[in-house]
């Protein structure tokens, strides 16, 4: 809608004086606004298609509840960390959920071997990180890269090890998500 000149960048970014007056749809399309048609957007397009894709099929497959819990927990802790450190100045989240996605799939399949964009492989306990330098030699910020990989490790730690040590699950997902999904 944005490329197409219908709906204004700025009406999805998340801004907290406009969630305040009642725009809280901000809260959830800065999370779906991964910019105008370009090279980033095909990337990152890409990143959702090669992690996001087989980690709902294959790591969640038959638990898409588990699969939405794990997106929403990531978009809470993302907006709380945007809320309490307001000097990282987000206000577009696709990058850090889409690293989120990517980290998520990496600790589910860490010996995969992974081509990035043709031109050298990786295991995939690594992938999160190659990228995060691709970014930066790019020219871009590692900070969205970074929030990512640790918002995924958050979820990682809760939803997998921390169980796996205490048999305790923190994040078991709500019965109103099962409902949902």
């Amino acid at each position: 809608a944005v490329q197409f000149g219908l709906v204004q960048p700025f009406a999805l970014i998340l801004d907290w004086r406009a969630v305040a007056k009642f725009q809280v749809w901000r809260l959830v399309t800065n999370f779906l606004f991964v910019g105008g048609f370009s090279f980033p957007f095909l990337m990152k397009v890409l990143m959702i298609h090669n992690y996001g894709v087989p980690l709902e099929m294959v790591t969640f497959a038959h638990r898409t509840a588990d699969f939405l819990y794990m997106l929403l927990f990531g978009m809470a802790a993302m907006l709380a960390i945007a809320f309490f450190v307001p000097a990282l100045n987000f206000m577009v989240f696709s990058s850090p959920l889409i690293f989120m996605l990517c980290y998520v799939w990496s600790r589910n399949f860490p010996d995969q071997p992974v081509s990035i964009m043709g031109f050298f492989r990786v295991k995939g306990f690594y992938l999160p990180w190659a990228w995060m330098v691709i970014t930066m030699v790019m020219g871009g910020s590692p900070v969205a890269d970074l929030m990512g990989i640790v918002v995924g490790h958050l979820y990682y730690f809760l939803a997998v090890l921390y169980p796996l040590r205490t048999g305790q699950q923190p994040l078991a997902t709500p019965a109103i998500v099962h409902q949902l999904a």
